[in-house]
């Protein structure tokens, strides 16, 4: 909504990954439809990690044309995002002065979104010891309690295996 704002576009994409993540467009329009349109604008972008502004289709009046810009969401040498913005030239026409303001604005983005994600990694990892204590002040015994946690360590990291090793230090024994 504040990129529409901010450069009176009628279609905006935001990309994160392969998948729309958000979207404004005018009612009856399709975010897939469009993403597919421009995946090509949008795969320039993370190669070259570069905003770009093209005017189409080449040799109509400017009021056919259609202004469209693409800007990579960068934060610490990291793609995390991409912003597509379009405008019909009946609504407008996108200008160089418009392409340095999405690019300013992905660059923010990026940092903001960078930054809720760092903070969902320990909200995830207190959710897994929260439901692991729930599970040792419930009725599990120790073989229940050792299973549990094997299955939210298994569950984080996609792992296949995972064991965990007691070690007797007045035996020397470590078992399984």
């Amino acid at each position: 909504h504040e990129a529409a704002h901010l450069l009176g576009a009628r279609r905006v994409l935001l990309v994160l990954g392969d998948e729309v993540a958000g979207s404004l467009l005018p009612r009856g329009e399709n975010a897939k439809d469009l993403l597919r349109a421009v995946t090509p604008w949008l795969d320039e972008a993370r190669r070259t990690r570069g905003a770009k502004l093209r005017h189409g289709p080449e040799g109509a009046a400017r009021v056919h044309q259609r202004s469209c810009l693409v800007a990579p969401m960068i934060s610490q040498r990291e793609l995390v995002g991409l912003l597509y913005a379009d405008v019909e030239g009946t609504h407008g026409r996108f200008e160089d002065a418009d392409s340095r303001l999405l690019e300013l604005f992905a660059a923010q983005a990026a940092i903001a979104l960078a930054n809720v994600r760092a903070l969902q990694g320990p909200a995830a990892a207190l959710a897994m010891i929260n439901s692991i204590q729930q599970g040792i002040s419930g009725s599990l015994d120790f073989q229940g309690i050792v299973d549990l946690v094997c299955d939210k360590l298994r569950e984080v990291f996609s792992a296949d295996v995972v064991a965990i090793a007691l070690y007797d230090r007045a035996r020397d024994v470590l078992s399984y």
